[in-house]
């Protein structure tokens, strides 16, 4: 049983090589019995977290946050002594009051480079004829271009390759491609927003009302498209996150980190 610094440094290394979690930063949530304060932990102590001190509480629990869940490894005392925990439990994006999804993409995926903020938003709406998505706006003015999860490539005004405007404006030389829907600027046309190299592509079924009202639609390499009613910053969310229908895309399979790879900013 681990009595010391030593023993659950020992735990510390067994659960990193499970998780291959050496590189992530280990959170510390409970110390000598006590509740250590940690905002992005598991709940502990009160009536409704994991009881610590005292029999059955736990002595130690540090861990990491790995997308979804936690995952920690420490010290619960019981009548027989010490005794080692490893703990998994999902966390669950809540989005409350006054925070954006950019906000929470931000913490789903660890991404803590200052907002890129580099995009003329008035000439890209004039360009493409429509103004666009708040939380789209928020999120490409917080990780500039680049991929989540090396799955859903954003378009980006100016981006080199993956340039909104070009995309948008190339459309109707492919409308072919995006039936049994028209292509934008026609009145309930599509417009692509990103692209993966898994053999699907995510667009907004634009109309008349309110872009933050656009729904997204998915389409997949054999021409099927399939709706989903949110904006883009949930549907990007749920994409890493929601393991149920109809989210349930491979990014939200397992107890992984999810990561934001920048096609602007020099890998770490």
């Amino acid at each position: 049983m681990p009595s010391d610094a030593e023993d659950l440094a020992e735990l510390e290394r067994i659960a990193a090589d499970v998780i291959d979690g050496t590189s992530l930063p280990v959170r510390a949530w409970v110390v000598g019995g006590m509740a250590a304060g940690a905002p992005d932990g598991p709940p502990v102590g009160g009536e409704q977290g994991i009881p610590v001190g005292g029999e059955g509480g736990l002595l130690e629990l540090r861990g990491w946050v790995l997308a979804e869940h936690w995952f920690g490894y420490g010290v619960t005392a019981t009548a027989d002594g010490p005794r080692r925990v490893v703990i998994l439990a999902r966390r669950a994006f809540t989005r409350p009051p006054g925070v954006g999804w950019a906000a929470l993409l931000r913490e789903a995926t660890g991404w803590t480079e200052p907002d890129r903020r580099g995009v003329d938003w008035a000439a890209t709406e004039a360009a493409l004829g429509t103004a666009l998505p708040g939380d789209y706006k928020d999120i490409v003015d917080a990780f500039g271009p680049g991929s989540f999860d090396e799955y859903l490539d954003l378009l980006v005004p100016g981006a080199l390759g993956t340039d909104l405007v070009s995309w948008g404006q190339d459309m109707a030389r492919y409308a072919d491609l995006y039936r049994p829907y028209p292509v934008h600027p026609a009145p309930g046309g599509v417009l692509t927003w990103g692209i993966s190299e898994q053999e699907l592509s995510f667009h907004w079924l634009t109309g008349p009302e309110d872009p933050d009202d656009w729904p997204v639609l998915v389409q997949y390499l054999g021409g099927e498209w399939q709706r989903f009613d949110c904006g883009t910053g949930e549907f990007v969310l749920r994409l890493l996150t929601d393991r149920t229908p109809p989210f349930a895309f491979p990014p939200s399979a397992g107890p992984f980190p999810h990561w934001f790879a920048s096609s602007e900013l020099p890998e770490h």
